[in-house]
């Protein structure tokens, strides 16, 4: 996925990253929700990341900030995963990316299948 194939322009975009760098970036034709969304782990000049996630209603585009919750065992990391399946809408190859697990472990996760 090329940045220029998102729907912003270089000041729209400038804007949503800062001064960070796109690590990486999933484009979801059609989502759980039915829209074209972009998935974007942006990492920032202080090395820190965050998740920004770009929507695409058709009469609109609209970005937002996605926060991590902080966690420190695999259950309390499981949780987060779950919560940003379920809440925010976050895909399983992105959330694999995320949390550098594989795409089949998040799957077991979100369907109640790991331990």
């Amino acid at each position: 996925m090329l940045m220029e194939d998102l729907p912003l322009d270089n000041a729209a975009l400038k804007e949503t990253i800062g001064n960070g760098k796109v690590e990486f970036c999933l484009h979801n034709p059609r989502s759980k929700s039915g829209m074209q969304t972009w998935e974007l782990k942006v990492l920032n000049s202080d090395g820190t990341r965050k998740i920004v996630i770009v929507r695409d209603y058709g009469f609109e585009v609209k970005r937002e900030q996605v926060k991590i919750k902080p966690f420190k065992t695999r259950e309390e990391r499981n949780k987060e995963i779950l919560r940003l399946y379920h809440e925010e809408g976050l895909s399983q190859v992105f959330l694999g990316n995320l949390f550098n697990i594989s795409q089949p472990s998040i799957s077991l996760i979100v369907n109640g299948k790991s331990k």
